[in-house]
């Protein structure tokens, strides 16, 4: 169990320590990725013998119980996340006895029922690193990690301070021991408050998340660079009007561009020229190395310790500034390149959520990757105050064809002697069309509905290399 209540001061003059840390720092550092030691062959094989199955799914937004209703659509889901050897989603919310919680009650808060339940339905890992966490602060993150634990549940990605949240949890079976690595990139420069810091020294550092960090550049063509660089300038022109303005760039190359939109300064795009091939729009994505270094030194140590490793990330980043914010169907490239040294450096699968949506599937080096699972729980249409009868229900007319959030997948990835053998992808949807006490519960989707799921994310996993058969309403990947 895990100590979930340090003391954490109000107030502390941070700047004292300053030449401290950056000693410290030097000493302390971790090595860089080049100079990190490799996996043998031997650790690098998946050494659970005979069938091993994994269940994976997306985000869970539980605020009820609901593994006891008799549904068969419901219990159908469930009963292949019990028989599997191991189950895993992303648990985006809180949870608290309401009762006795004296913390701040926001966002997606759950009754303490819900994590009891969660184990029943067969899960037995939960990530915690997304963008949810601190809803409602520290005594939030904490009772919900405390409950998910007692329930029987490991959860990974956050914690008392980096260094837990960063490290690989565990879980012991029959067949052997699974490791599990959680992260987060965050939305904007608001969501850094969610990323824990390192224990250094009497400084315990900040509960939080493993957080992926990253800066963007946004590609235009040079002709658009050059058209935004007029308008740039001519703004520059009405700084006479100021006490305080702010200075012209200067050296700044032809091809980046930096344009000027916060008060602050702290989003300010910068934009550069396409390279061929590029398609303007495009962000590019570059992962803070600190950050990468450490969060591929906990899946190779995950999978040193282990006999199957886990990686999974709640990521919401689009390919493109074109696409729709938490609903880009096709993987940043780097993301794309985060999964490949992830499975690199050990990991036997990878499961992304995050994204309102679906996307692809891809078989890297016999490794299956998802990268984005979409939502299999979303209970975000209740009201805490209507919960707590302070305030009353509000509803939202839902007509028309199902919307891709009420929309994701159930996955089944098979292994046999260590190889990847079949992946099952079981369509699931949310109850668009019920009440509203159902919505947001998930159920296999009937074939009318299931279809058009599984089409979709066919031709997704088509443009990564992975062909998907359809039969019996089922999505099947067979590895040779």
């Amino acid at each position: 169990m895990r100590l979930h209540n340090p003391t954490i001061p109000a107030e502390i003059d941070y700047l004292k320590f300053i030449p401290f840390i950056l000693l410290a720092a030097c000493f302390l550092s971790p090595a860089s990725a080049q100079n990190a030691p490799q996996l043998l062959p031997r650790d690098q094989a998946v050494t659970i013998l005979g069938t091993f199955t994994v269940a994976a799914v997306g985000d869970l937004i539980i605020r009820q119980p609901s593994s006891q209703l008799a549904d068969a659509g419901l219990q159908a889901a469930l009963a292949i996340i019990r028989e599997a050897d191991v189950a895993i989603g992303n648990f985006e919310g809180s949870l608290s006895d309401m009762k006795n919680f004296d913390g701040p009650m926001r966002g997606f808060m759950g009754t303490h029922e819900v994590a009891p339940d969660i184990k029943a339905m067969g899960f037995d890992l939960m990530n915690r690193a997304n963008n949810h966490l601190l809803d409602s602060e520290y005594p939030g993150m904490y009772s919900t990690n405390e409950l998910l634990e007692e329930a029987g549940l490991v959860i990974a990605g956050a914690g008392k301070n980096l260094d837990e949240a960063a490290a690989p949890a565990y879980l012991e079976l029959a067949k052997g021991r699974v490791s599990f690595v959680g992260m987060h990139t965050p939305n904007g420069v608001a969501s850094g408050r969610l990323a824990a810091t390192s224990q250094m020294g009497n400084l315990n550092g900040k509960p939080g998340l493993n957080m992926l960090r990253y800066s963007e550049r946004i590609v235009l063509s040079a002709e658009q660079i050059g058209l935004l660089r007029q308008v740039r300038d001519q703004l520059f022109e009405t700084t006479a009007n100021y006490d305080n303005p702010r200075i012209a760039p200067r050296n700044e190359p032809d091809n980046l561009l930096e344009f000027y939109t916060s008060s602050s300064g702290r989003e300010d795009p910068v934009f550069r020229v396409a390279e061929p091939g590029e398609i303007p729009g495009t962000i590019d994505f570059s992962m803070n190395p600190s950050d990468l270094d450490r969060i591929l030194r906990s899946v190779r140590n995950g999978k040193f310790y282990s006999d199957f490793a886990i990686a999974t990330i709640h990521a919401h980043q689009s390919q493109s500034v074109m696409e729709r914010f938490h609903s880009s169907t096709q993987p940043p490239e780097f993301y794309v390149d985060l999964a490949h040294q992830a499975i690199d450096n050990g990991a036997d699968i990878w499961v992304g959520h995050g994204v309102h949506t679906l996307r692809g599937l891809e078989i890297y080096k016999g490794k299956p990757i998802f990268y984005g699972l979409g939502e299999f729980f979303r209970q975000m249409n209740w009201s805490l105050q209507a919960q707590l009868g302070i305030d009353d229900f509000t509803t939202s007319e839902r007509n028309g064809p199902t919307p891709q959030p009420l929309e994701s997948l159930l996955t089944l990835s098979t292994y046999q002697d260590g190889e990847l053998t079949e992946v099952l992808l079981y369509p699931i949807e949310l109850r668009h069309n019920g009440p509203d006490s159902r919505l947001g519960i998930p159920r296999i989707a009937p074939p009318e509905l299931g279809q058009p799921i599984l089409q979709r994310v066919q031709r997704l996993s088509r443009e990564l290399g992975t062909e998907i058969d359809i039969r019996d309403n089922v999505g099947v990947v067979r590895i040779n």
